[in-house]
């Protein structure tokens, strides 16, 4: 069932998205089979050797796509109040930023501590290296996950959710970026124990969904 469509009323960029050869890259190729075999230790393997290569570059070239966050900030619009925010696969701490400025605490994630090397220090913002299948929370416990070009992991973030928890998960290139799961299809693989909407933001997207468990 195809996901609510969100319109909000944002600022369209005037500058064409990076090219990135997304369908092509081995992120989306290890991503594919992460989405039809959670458990596969390879491909997991695989993501955790490309962005640790591409750590030390990661801050000046995020730097240079200035609507790289928009859908992080557009999506917060969207959610309930919540006491606390869960980042997962913050590299180097771009919507970190913008989740810093939201209010609640941040405790922002990444498998990658060479990633978390490079992520800036912020109020309220606490930065710590989990792996997004094994994530150090109760069942239970978390209000509010957010995710910008990661790689989800439905079964654990049911675990660690809250009852009536949310799910921000965001990309910023949309069908350009590696990391990338059509909000429709994510919407299916989460099913119908979760209500959701999206809307695009820059040249991305962000898909909101609520935990009805």
């Amino acid at each position: 069932m195809p996901v609510q469509v969100w319109q909000d009323a944002v600022e369209v960029p005037q500058d064409p998205p990076p090219q990135l050869n997304a369908e092509n890259h081995r992120s989306r190729a290890a991503l594919e089979r992460i989405l039809k075999d959670p458990f596969d230790d390879a491909a997991w393997a695989d993501l955790v050797r490309t962005y640790d290569e591409m750590a030390p570059e990661w801050t000046d070239w995020a730097k240079d796509q200035h609507w790289y966050a928009a859908p992080v900030s557009v999506g917060l619009a969207h959610i309930r109040p919540v006491p606390w925010i869960v980042e997962v696969g913050c590299g180097t701490g771009q919507a970190t930023l913008v989740l810093s400025k939201a209010g609640p605490p941040v405790l922002a994630t990444d498998v990658n501590e060479s990633m978390l090397t490079g992520a800036p220090c912020l109020p309220q913002t606490h930065y710590l290296a989990a792996d997004v299948r094994r994530l150090p929370f109760r069942d239970g416990s978390v209000p509010l996950l957010v995710g910008l070009n990661g790689v989800p992991h439905l079964h654990e973030f049911t675990r660690v959710l809250a009852p009536g928890g949310q799910l921000l998960w965001c990309t910023s290139f949309g069908a350009g970026t590696p990391l990338y799961v059509h909000p429709d299809r994510l919407a299916d693989m989460l099913g119908p124990e979760w209500t959701t909407r999206a809307g695009r933001a820059g040249h991305g997207e962000w898909l909101l969904a609520t935990h009805n468990a």
